[in-house]
């Protein structure tokens, strides 16, 4: 008879505990969804939250993220093309010859479309 009572305490013992696990969890989830809420105010709060929510909302109508992909896209290609390594090698030496101001306003327009604070973000590095 004590074996089984030693067993049945072992499956009671291992029942707690994974009620514990499961308290635990419970309560990290929640803490983990109040540090989100918080963040969610804070940026909010800074307006930071803005600029991402109108880029969200406006790549659901705009070919632009698509266009500028495909257009950043074409010299990488090119460059395992034989015989057009020599066209971009060109383009590139040309693009040096771009007015600053045209070089800003692409760079704007890049950083519109993917991510304003991300672009500011690699040009600190």
């Amino acid at each position: 008879m004590i074996p089984i009572l030693t067993q049945l305490a072992g499956f009671a013992s291992t029942w707690f505990e994974g009620q514990a696990k499961k308290t635990e969890a419970k309560a990290a989830a929640e803490v983990a969804l109040k540090n989100a809420e918080a963040e969610v105010y804070r940026r909010q709060g800074t307006g930071e939250l803005d600029w991402d929510l109108a880029a969200m909302n406006n790549t659901d109508r705009s070919w632009k993220d698509e266009y500028l992909t495909i257009v950043l896209s074409i010299p990488l290609i090119m460059c395992f093309v034989p015989g057009a390594e020599e066209l971009v090698k060109n383009g590139f030496a040309r693009l040096n010859e771009v007015p600053d101001w045209y070089k800003a306003s692409f760079a704007v327009v890049v950083s519109a479309s993917f991510g304003v604070r991300n672009l500011m973000k690699l040009w600190k590095r």
